[in-house]
């Protein structure tokens, strides 16, 4: 995972081990509290219910709204950053300014990953809300009803680490696009990330001698997936493959030898 994506994984485990703090404080010691009254106390359901709504308002807040937009505009920004060095390191590519197209996806990229960052305790609640009453209900006991929450604590931090790898390459493919196609590159080098969890797929294409070069293609006319989808680096589920620009002199050149 790039840097940028590591420091939005670390702020992503964070807000979930927060939401754990919370239900380890406010929710865990009120399931032992009823523990032996699950059957005769037919209140129970109320009040954890009543305790697991107060959760769900403290996540879903205005503050955390605004948290989250925080995050997301910070984690967009480091990755335009990110982006523009390495282009300028690599392909000589200087980034003086964003474009309206770039300025909308940005803006689009940033509420898309607030709307992810939100998500992410609104799931792991409903998901604790689902194991705590199902147990209760059940007459499970309050150790082993903690016990599961562990299990529903990792499915939240899995899922955030994916969050946080996925976006990040999602988001540096798209606007690495975005920077080489506005500085007048027609063509890229798609380069797999040569290790073996890369995909089939994705191999073949990194490998194909295209009429343009190995694993050359046009920003206009790019390749599919296994799916018949056209993807980009990046683009398809959990890529980590990157694009180097081409110059259109270099594919000249290219195709003149291979005539």
């Amino acid at each position: 995972m790039l840097r940028v994506g590591i420091q939005y994984n670390v702020e992503l485990q964070r807000i979930v081990r927060q939401v754990k703090k919370s239900i380890d404080k406010e929710l865990i010691p009120a399931i032992k509290q009823v523990e032996y009254r699950y059957v005769a106390d037919e209140a129970w359901p109320d009040r954890i219910s009543n305790i697991l709504n107060i959760l769900k308002a403290i996540w879903s807040s205005r503050e955390f709204d605004e948290k989250s937009k925080l995050i997301a505009g910070e984690f967009v920004s480091s990755t335009v950053k990110s982006v523009d060095k390495k282009n300028k390191a690599k392909s000589g590519i200087d980034a003086f300014g964003n474009s309206e197209q770039m300025n909308n996806y940005l803006a689009a990229a940033t509420t898309q990953n607030a709307n992810l960052i939100k998500s992410i305790p609104e799931q792991y609640l409903n998901n604790v809300a689902n194991t705590v009453l199902t147990g209760m209900r059940n007459g499970v006991l309050a150790r082993e009803i903690a016990k599961q929450l562990t299990d529903d604590y990792g499915v939240t931090q899995r899922r955030a680490r994916f969050i946080a790898r996925d976006q990040t390459a999602k988001v540096n493919g798209e606007i690495d696009k975005r920077r080489q196609v506005d500085a007048g590159f027609e063509y890229f080098q798609w380069l797999d990330s040569d290790d073996e969890r890369v995909r089939h797929k994705h191999r073949l294409i990194a490998d194909k001698k295209t009429k343009y070069g190995k694993g050359v293609y046009r920003w206009d006319d790019l390749p599919k997936n296994d799916k018949g989808e056209t993807i980009q680096p990046g683009s398809d589920f959990g890529c980590r493959c990157t694009a180097r620009a081409k110059t259109t002199a270099s594919v000249e050149k290219y195709m003149k030898r291979s005539s």
